[in-house]
């Protein structure tokens, strides 16, 4: 696993966390948030509730069709 999986991984399930959160718990520094980027996944940096910045991976909302059944 690459350390820019690993931060994808991390983000997934820790939403919101910190450069600083994400360097303790994955050994890596934030700067592969571009490396993420490069691969299409959508990463912001938001201020969080505490008033620190935040990661977290956006996830497009699915809109489509809704198909009845037939009878």
């Amino acid at each position: 696993m690459t350390q820019t999986d690993r931060l994808i991984a991390y983000l997934r399930s820790h939403p919101g966390a910190s450069s600083l959160e994400v360097t303790m718990a994955c050994g890596i520094v934030t700067g592969r948030v571009s490396d993420a980027r490069a691969l299409g996944i959508d990463v912001v940096c938001e201020r969080r509730q505490d008033g620190r910045q935040g990661y977290r991976i956006v996830v497009p909302v699915l809109t489509g069709e809704t198909v009845g059944m037939g009878l």
